[in-house]
């Protein structure tokens, strides 16, 4: 997916994109939040930036892959 097809489906700026990609600025937790609720498999490693973590379901309590 390219920057602007993730800035539509998300509503963040692509200006705010590239400079989170450059490493000019670290993403505010909002930014976390808007991608987390279209991705919530890849909320744990945005978090952390750890491929291996598992995520626990709240609702179920058991441990998802």
């Amino acid at each position: 997916m390219g920057r602007q097809e993730f800035a539509d489906i998300t509503g963040i700026a692509k200006g705010t994109l590239i400079g989170i990609e450059q490493g000019r600025h670290e993403p505010k937790a909002g930014i976390l939040e808007i991608v987390a609720k279209h991705w919530p498999e890849f909320a744990a490693y945005l978090l952390t930036d750890n491929t291996s973590v598992k995520q626990r379901n709240p609702e179920s309590d058991s441990l998802v892959d």
